[in-house]
Parts: C-alpha cells; sequence; structure tokens
C-alpha cells in the first residue's frame, strides 16, 4: 500500500505533466512557435502537436527509425495509409521556433512554485547557477552562430557553445537554461538565466544562489544585491585583499572602491562609483583535504552559520550532478540535426524532459524509501536506477502527455512508478573517480548515429 504522502506527490507531478499537455493542445503555443503565419495551417503527416511529442520523446537513434516507431505507435492509421520520410520531418523542424520548449519549461516551473508546497533550506529556495560548455555538431554555420575552440592558426576549429543553468538544487529542477556562444561571459549568461527566474516568480520564496569562483566581482555582487537576491560564492586567492586577508573563519568586512579600482572596473566595462563599499561576510571553510577555501555571503549569522556554510558550498555538487545527467543519460550533445533551430529545439526539449523525468524520478524515490523502511537490507541507502528511468521515458511519457482521460493518465503514472521502484542500485559513500580527459573530436558524429 503506498503511503498518503507518495500519492500527494504522484498527484503533484501528475497534475504537473498535465499542465504541460494542455500547453500542448492550445493555439497560442503554436502561434508563439512558429516561424511564419502559414505554417502548421493545413493538414500533414506530422502536425504540430506530434512534431513537439516526438522531439521531447528523445531523438537520439536514427531520425528514419525513430519517425516509424513513432508513428506506429501514436499515429497508427497514418502510418498504414502514408510513408514520412526523415527529409520530411526536416523541413517541418525548421518552421518551430525553439522558443516552443522554453514557453512549456516556463509553464512546468512557473506550477510548479505556485504553491508552497517545495523543499527549501532553512527558508531559502536554494539555487545554483553554472556555465558548462557543450559539443554541437561542427559545420561553418555552428561555427559562425556559436563560436569555436581551436588551440592555434593550424589547429583545427572546433564548433562549441557555452551553456548556463540555473538549478534548484533541493527540489533538483532546472528553472532557467540558455544556450550562447562558446566565447559569451559566463555572468552575462547568469544575469539573463536571473532575469527569467524573477519574471517568473514564486511567490513564497527567498532566493540564495550558489556560485562558484568564476563569478565573484564587484559590478556582479551590486547587481545580486540591487535586486534583493542572497549569494554564496566561491573566491580564488586573487580576490580583494580585504577578504583573502581576513583572519578568521567567519568576518564582516568592507571592501572600497578606491580610484585606482574604479579606473580598472571602468577598463573592464563594468564602471563602479568611486567610494562604493561593498559589505561582505566571508567564511573560511577547511575541507577534507586539508585545503581552505573562501566563501563571501550577504546573509547574516543568525540565518546561516559557518557549519552552515560549509554545507552549502558541498550543496552545490547538485548542479553538477545535472551536469553529468544531461551529458550522458539524456544523451544532450546527441544532436538530432545540425542547424542552429534543430541544436536549439534539442537543448531545450531535452532541458524539459529531465525536469519531468527530476520529478517522477523524486516520487519514485520516496515511494521506495517509505516502502523499505522497516526492511533489513545489505546497503543503508539505494536509489532509482537512473539510466533505466530514461529508458522506460522513451514512449512511455508522450503516452501520458497524450492521455486525455484523467483515470488512466493516473492510472499510467502510477505503473511507471511502481517499476521504477522495482529497478534499484545501492548508494556507496566515499567512492571517489579520476577526471577523464575528453578526446578533443566530438563524441556524437551525424556519420555514426545509433541504429539500436
Amino acid at each position: 500500500m503506498v503511503a498518503w504522502e507518495g500519492l500527494k506527490n504522484e498527484k503533484k507531478t501528475n497534475a504537473l505533466l498535465g499542465c504541460v499537455a494542455r500547453m500542448i493542445q492550445q493555439e497560442e503555443l503554436k502561434d508563439q512557435s512558429k516561424k511564419n503565419e502559414k505554417d502548421f495551417t493545413r493538414s500533414r503527416k506530422i502536425g504540430f502537436i506530434p512534431l513537439i511529442c516526438l522531439i521531447i520523446n528523445m531523438v537520439r537513434k536514427s531520425t528514419q527509425l525513430e519517425l516509424d516507431e513513432f508513428r506506429e505507435r501514436f499515429m497508427p492509421e497514418s502510418a498504414k495509409a502514408t510513408t514520412y520520410t526523415k527529409q520530411s520531418f526536416s523541413e517541418a523542424r525548421q518552421k518551430l521556433s525553439p522558443i516552443a520548449f522554453v514557453l512549456l519549461n516556463d509553464e512546468f516551473i512557473r506550477e510548479f512554485y505556485s504553491d508552497n508546497d517545495y523543499k527549501t533550506y532553512k527558508g531559502f529556495r536554494l539555487l545554483a547557477i553554472d556555465g558548462c560548455v557543450m559539443e554541437i555538431p561542427n559545420t561553418k554555420v555552428t561555427q559562425m552562430q556559436y563560436g569555436f575552440q581551436s588551440n592555434g592558426d593550424k589547429s583545427p576549429k572546433l564548433a562549441r557553445s557555452l551553456t548556463s543553468h540555473l538549478v534548484d538544487v533541493e527540489n533538483k529542477l532546472v528553472i532557467s537554461t540558455m544556450i550562447g556562444r562558446y566565447d559569451d561571459s559566463e555572468r552575462y549568461l547568469a544575469k539573463i538565466n536571473i532575469e527569467k527566474m524573477i519574471a517568473l516568480g514564486a511567490p513564497h520564496s527567498r532566493d540564495l544562489i550558489l556560485f562558484d569562483r568564476g563569478y565573484p566581482s564587484a559590478a556582479f555582487i551590486l547587481y545580486l544585491l540591487s535586486l534583493g537576491i542572497h549569494f554564496l560564492m566561491r573566491v580564488s586567492t586573487g580576490f580583494y585583499k580585504e577578504v583573502v586577508g581576513t583572519s578568521t573563519q567567519d568576518e564582516t568586512v568592507q571592501i572600497t572602491i578606491t580610484k585606482e579600482r574604479a579606473k580598472e572596473l571602468k577598463a573592464q566595462g563594468t564602471p563602479i562609483p568611486k567610494g562604493t563599499i561593498l559589505t561582505l561576510r566571508v567564511l573560511k571553510v577547511t575541507l577534507s583535504t586539508g585545503e581552505t577555501e573562501i566563501l563571501i555571503t550577504d546573509v547574516e549569522a543568525d540565518l546561516l552559520s559557518h557549519e552552515d556554510g560549509k554545507s552549502l558550498y558541498f550543496k552545490r555538487w547538485g548542479i553538477e550532478t545535472r551536469f553529468n545527467e544531461l551529458k550522458h543519460q539524456f544523451e544532450i550533445e546527441n544532436f538530432s540535426g545540425e542547424t542552429p533551430t534543430v541544436i536549439e529545439q534539442d537543448f531545450y526539449a531535452t532541458t524539459l524532459l529531465s525536469n519531468m523525468a527530476s520529478l517522477i524520478e523524486q516520487d519514485a524515490q520516496e515511494e521506495m524509501q517509505e516502502r523499505n523502511a522497516n526492511k533489513t537490507l545489505k546497503y543503508d541507502e539505494y536509489k532509482i536506477n537512473h539510466n533505466i528511468l530514461v529508458g522506460k521515458l522513451k514512449n512511455r511519457l508522450v503516452e501520458i502527455l497524450l492521455e486525455e482521460d484523467n483515470e488512466k493518465k493516473d492510472a499510467m503514472y502510477h505503473r511507471l512508478i511502481t517499476e521504477l521502484k522495482r529497478n534499484i542500485v545501492p548508494v556507496i559513500k566515499g567512492r571517489s573517480f579520476p577526471r577523464k580527459k575528453q578526446n578533443k573530436a566530438n563524441k556524437y558524429a551525424k556519420t555514426k548515429r545509433r541504429c539500436l
């Protein structure tokens, strides 16, 4: 028997999936997402709604196989009567703006935070922002659009993009994400994500954002303070001497923008008036390796202790875990085409898919923990097998999204959760793995797409 808490979480997630399903059906989304007024006005073999669902359904194998399987499963009458080629699919995709998947994710996030029923940390919505370099198909067009990586004039140019992600580390959701140029500033992309977060709203929350040491600057800190957003940042030993030179583990300092500092900031394109004073709290935490990390925050000690600051430093690992999932389980770099339109469709659709998968996984995880609470097991902790989760979402999620009968939808979702609870792996703590050097060439070649 499933505990009431588990059923409550299932209902919320299913309601969020229903919210996405309803939005897909609305003419408003079609109007906002088509590139030209005449697009998606005539009846096609793959219309607007099937096109959206097909892209969400992870086109990761041979495109023609994906098309045939999708039509046989979800459009059987049409599949019997007609064929549909990957060339036709590619032409249809070029009519669809990637904004469709951004809008769907925005609605998903807005609905999730519309009540007070989500996890917080000491009353804060705990967030993290970081950037990640992403492999993209290497063509002259993508090099022009997104920039490229090269080790010199004679080295080959490899198209790359810089992505930025704003993640709720407690609820494991990507609130906002951005694909930009390889040579963009991480702070610039972070500001876009922060402004999107504010626009989406979360009426019951105070926000605390965790940043790595690539973000701290006087201008960026003033930007956050002006928005009323709290922060905890790791800084390098080359940061302001008032910060680095503190003699205690927890100390408040003032940084004055002197004439020399103001001149330097102006030259960097971030002018700050001479005499501006930044008041920051400096936390020095000792890691298990013996190294000392320097953190800065605007949160006072009565709300965030020194020990809290140390634990938050490690909570930032949640965003690194999310990058790993996107790259390896969801294969976000395994694009189904080479044009910027297709690249961005896949990128934003995969972000939406990963958010839906995250809530499904958390539902299954909580119910599995409730089921195992009074059992004697070999390991202290287990988790849902994430690879199995991603595999089972193929087709099943689209089935749930397209199902109009609420009772059938609930039953389908509960059946999926039940199957996931059977596929668990032990959590073995204390393991570490050396970071492997990546090959310079792209992992996913268009000429070697998988056919199984």
